[in-house]
């Protein structure tokens, strides 16, 4: 008995030190979630119910690769994202980057991302508006990441949505 609660013990510890280090690389379909009332977040809901309702939610299912990943509306254009919980920023593929006018002068480049593999270059942009689940999020923070295979959704957005859950094989998203 005293040996599995040592094992126990030693897994949960484990498990404490390896979460923060954990990246949510999940992917595929977005499904709004049932809703019963309008969303406050729907440019079509009336002036007087916006805000005073509980936001819609947006679930993510789990893809093939076990990542989650999202069509998000950034000023007018979809960009599929990665979402990625562990990363401080939204970040920006150079060529997703470029369909968005975002075009960072080479200058403006420097170390400034923790990476597994050391330290990564960027250049700082700002996204004038992005859309998830209805919601508009303006000003969000952003870097442009050379040979990044994927924009990541990072948490200068999703915190500004509320709760990022996991529940099994879905990611939910709830304002």
């Amino acid at each position: 008995m005293t040996r599995f609660i040592v094992i126990a013990g030693l897994v949960v510890f484990s498990s404490a030190l390896l979460a923060p280090g954990l990246k949510v690389d999940s992917a595929v379909s977005e499904r709004p979630a049932k809703a019963s009332k309008p969303s406050p977040w729907s440019k079509d809901a009336p002036a007087a119910t916006r805000g005073a309702v509980q936001a819609e939610t947006v679930e993510i299912a789990r893809d093939r690769q076990g990542q989650f990943h999202l069509n998000v509306d950034v000023g007018g254009e979809s960009v599929r994202f990665l979402v990625d919980t562990g990363a401080d920023v939204v970040a920006l593929t150079e060529d997703d980057a470029e369909r968005l006018g975002l075009r960072p002068d080479p200058s403006e480049y420097r170390p400034m991302l923790q990476t597994a593999s050391g330290t990564g270059m960027a250049a700082p942009v700002e996204i004038d508006r992005l859309t998830i689940g209805g919601r508009d999020l303006t000003g969000v923070e952003a870097v442009v990441v050379p040979d990044l295979p994927v924009s990541l959704l990072g948490q200068s957005a999703l915190r500004r949505l509320g709760s990022v859950t996991l529940q099994g094989d879905r990611l939910i998203i709830a304002g």
